[in-house]
C-alpha cells in the first residue's frame, strides 16, 4: 500500500513541478494519473515552504530584503509556479481575444505569448513581489497548498474542453478524490482556524467560477486552465490575507 501511495505521490510531482523525478515501471498508468489530485495539495506545501523561508529571512534580515524576496520566487517559480504560470499566460491570451471557442482554444494550444499575456502576466509577477514584502509566511504555506487544492475542486466542477491533452487525461474524474485530498489540508487548521476556513471558502468559490467562465469562453477546462486557475486561486487567497492584514492595522 505505501510503496502505492509512494509512487503516486512520485507521479504527481513529476506531473505538477519541474523537479527531475523518475518512476519506473509504472503499472495502471490510466488509473494512477487520474487520481493524482488526491496529492495536489501535499505538492503545495513544497513552494509554500520556499516562499515562507523567504518572507521570515525578508522581513528578520531586511536589509537583504529585495535578495531573499527575489531568490525565493526564482525558486519557487522555477521549480513548481512556472508550470502553472505558463497556464495563466495561454489563459489570458485566449479568455481575453474576442473570437469564438474554437479560435480561442487554437490560441492556448499555440501557447505564443500575446500582449495581454505579457500585460497581466508582468502585473501578477509584480504583485506577487508586494505581497511577499508585506504579508507573513503563514499566508504563502496556505495560499500554495490550496491553490493546488483549487486544481482538484476545479476537476469536480468542470468538463474538459478537448477531447485529447494534459486536462483530458484527468477524465472521467472521480470526484472523491477532492474529497480525500482534503486530507493533506489538516494541518493548517492546526496553525489558524480562521486562515483555514477563508482560505477554503474562497478557493471553492474561486474554483467554481472559472469553471463556469472557462464553459463559456472555451467549452471546459485545458491543462492550461488547470494550471492558470492555481495561480489564480493562489492570488485570491494572498489578496483577501492582505486586505485583512491592511484593515488590521
Amino acid at each position: 500500500m505505501w510503496k502505492e501511495v509512494l509512487t503516486d505521490f512520485l507521479l504527481t510531482l513529476s506531473f505538477i513541478s519541474r523537479l527531475p523525478v523518475k518512476i519506473k515501471n509504472i503499472d495502471e498508468w490510466e488509473k494512477r494519473i487520474k487520481r493524482i489530485p488526491v496529492y495536489f495539495p501535499v505538492i503545495g506545501y513544497i513552494p509554500g515552504t520556499i516562499y515562507s523561508i523567504g518572507v521570515l529571512l525578508a522581513h528578520s534580515l531586511s536589509n537583504y530584503k529585495l535578495l531573499f524576496i527575489f531568490g525565493a520566487m526564482a525558486i519557487g517559480y522555477y521549480f513548481f509556479d512556472l508550470f502553472h504560470f505558463d497556464g495563466l499566460l495561454d489563459m489570458f491570451d485566449g479568455f481575453l481575444n474576442q473570437s469564438n471557442k474554437e479560435r480561442r482554444l487554437e490560441i492556448m494550444s499555440k501557447g505564443n505569448v500575446g500582449p495581454f499575456a505579457v500585460f497581466y502576466g508582468m502585473l501578477h509577477i509584480l504583485l506577487f513581489y508586494q505581497l511577499m514584502s508585506t504579508l507573513n509566511w503563514q499566508a504563502f504555506l496556505f495560499a500554495s497548498v490550496f491553490g493546488r487544492y483549487e486544481m482538484a475542486l476545479l476537476l469536480t466542477f468542470s468538463k474538459p474542453a478537448k477531447p485529447k491533452g494534459l486536462g483530458a487525461m484527468l477524465f472521467p474524474y472521480n470526484k472523491r478524490y477532492t474529497a480525500y485530498s482534503m486530507i493533506f489540508l489538516i494541518p493548517l487548521l492546526f496553525i489558524s482556524p480562521l486562515m483555514f476556513f477563508i482560505s477554503l471558502a474562497l478557493t471553492i468559490t474561486t474554483a467554481y467560477l472559472i469553471s463556469r467562465v472557462s464553459e463559456i469562453k472555451i467549452g471546459g477546462i485545458t491543462g492550461d486552465v488547470l494550471g492558470g486557475s492555481c495561480l489564480i486561486s493562489q492570488m485570491v487567497v494572498l489578496l483577501a490575507f492582505y486586505i485583512f492584514h491592511a484593515f488590521g492595522r
